[in-house]
């Protein structure tokens, strides 16, 4: 993923509203295909910041979760997906990061600052941190802090 694609998340996860785009929906792909093969290479689960409706207080019942996702019989990979949050869902992927709706997507890229700082502390945990894919979470957890 490019620099640059990281610079407009980065700056949309910060930002008082984000603005949803075009533009935004292909960040968000690059950074799905770039987790997706981080997270392949690291095998490091963490269970990420709710991106459930905080307006209606349920911000916990999805999750960003970084594990071993089965979509259905026939795919099955590492990566981060948003995540049925309650104790019964198990942590079932629902959908890719770019594949939520528009007020979840907005709740989603401002919660990325906190997803990536607790993911690189994962990595670091499991003592990943030197290797390239580990090196790369953390240039990203800066990125977005």
């Amino acid at each position: 993923m490019e620099q640059a694609t990281i610079d407009f998340l980065a700056a949309q996860a910060h930002a008082d509203r984000v603005r949803l785009s075009g533009d935004l929906d292909e960040a968000l792909r690059a950074l799905d295909t770039e987790m997706t093969e981080l997270a392949e290479v690291l095998q490091v689960e963490h269970v990420g910041p709710g991106v459930g409706m905080q307006d209606m207080g349920a911000e916990h019942v999805f999750r960003l979760a970084v594990r071993h996702h089965v979509w259905d019989v026939s795919e099955a990979a590492w990566g981060l997906k948003v995540c049925d949050g309650l104790p019964n869902g198990s942590l079932r992927a629902m959908w890719p990061i770019y594949g939520v709706a528009r007020l979840r997507k907005q709740q989603l890229v401002q919660a990325l600052p906190q997803f990536f700082s607790g993911y690189a502390d994962a990595v670091r945990e499991a003592g990943k941190d030197e290797t390239p894919a580990g090196r790369r979470v953390l240039s990203l957890a800066a990125a977005f802090a």
